[in-house]
């Protein structure tokens, strides 16, 4: 009987999550019109058939990949640092992504090579931040509580670093800077939508693969030997994969806080069940939940636009408040 009260269970959360993401997605490129001229957008050469393909319809698949990625990032590291509370960020990577694109902007490479060298000079970041804490955590065996002191150590470092640049940077390039800090969405050029579709994708669909490892890893090294996985060879593969999503969502968007946190900490609770649903789950409430928030921040102060970073913040801090509250 129980058995089938968690079938009933999974299934009702997966058909709320996929209703959740189908409303998601046609508020987000449909807002303020009827079905009607929706569909007729995408067709027409009018106005709107203009916002709808050339704006709106790349912002929402940005969102929709970024959310899903941050949530995924978050639901394996949990498991892996048997951290409730971990998120992508923890190991640093979004420190080391400022630093990249902080260095682009300041030398002006993004003049002479092109839109993709800000993307790339984020993603490099993010993987030398990630390897250096890796680097540090292989020296503990790979400790969780060693890992997690060893990101808070290298994001700080890295941020300070940051810091220290914003003190030499011309002032005009400022502001473009700390916008992408606080997670914006707005300035992602259209060309590299075709480019990040695939590289958002392929490796999650290799994290999708190895929730029977998860799993595992879940009950600690020393047990994850015995059931025949080298704890060390997965936490790198773990390390590499969290670390190139993490890196593209943060030299996509910038720096957009708690999706990694929140979806798969109450999707964790509510399901109760093994990585395998947790993680299919967790990529559709990640990206539900940043295409709301893109919503809500281009149209709740309109046609002032928020950072989505900002909106994410303050939404998952006071859920996180009333969870820790709660659980308290």
């Amino acid at each position: 009987m129980k058995g089938k009260d968690t079938r009933w269970r999974i299934r009702a959360v997966f058909i709320t999550l996929i209703l959740l993401l189908v409303c998601a997605i046609i508020l987000s490129i449909g807002y303020g019109k009827g079905m009607d001229e929706i569909i007729r957008g995408f067709t027409t050469r009018e106005e709107f058939g203009f916002v709808l393909r050339k704006i709106r319809i790349p912002r929402t698949i940005i969102a929709l990949l970024i959310g899903g990625s941050l949530s995924i990032c978050g639901a394996t590291l949990q498991s892996i640092l048997r951290n409730s509370l971990a998120e992508p960020y923890t190991l640093g990577i979004s420190a080391g992504a400022s630093l990249g694109i902080t260095i682009s902007v300041i030398l002006g490479v993004n003049s002479l090579f092109g839109i993709f060298v800000n993307p790339v000079m984020g993603f490099l970041g993010a993987m030398g931040s990630t390897s250096v804490v890796y680097i540090l955590s292989r020296k503990r065996l790979f400790d969780p509580g060693a890992i997690v002191l060893f990101g808070i150590v290298v994001s700080l470092v890295f941020s300070s670093l940051v810091f220290l640049m914003f003190s030499l940077m011309d002032p005009d390039r400022m502001q473009g800077v700390i916008l992408w800090l606080m997670g914006d969405l707005s300035g992602l050029e259209n060309e590299l939508v075709f480019f990040y579709v695939p590289a958002f994708l392929i490796p999650a669909f290799i994290l999708f693969f190895f929730t029977r490892e998860l799993d595992i890893l879940s009950l600690g090294s020393e047990k994850a030997q015995y059931l025949g996985v080298k704890p060390q060879r997965a936490y790198k593969v773990f390390f590499i994969l969290t670390s190139i999503l993490t890196g593209l969502c943060v030299s996509a968007a910038g720096i957009i806080g708690f999706v990694g946190l929140i979806v798969p900490h109450i999707l964790r609770a509510v399901l109760n069940t093994g990585n395998r649903h947790l993680m299919y789950a967790s990529y559709m409430g990640g990206a539900s939940f940043l295409v709301f928030s893109d919503v809500f921040s281009r149209y709740i102060l309109y046609p002032v636009e928020l950072p989505v970073g900002v909106v994410t913040g303050i939404i998952g801090g006071v859920i996180l408040l009333v969870l820790l509250i709660k659980r308290q």
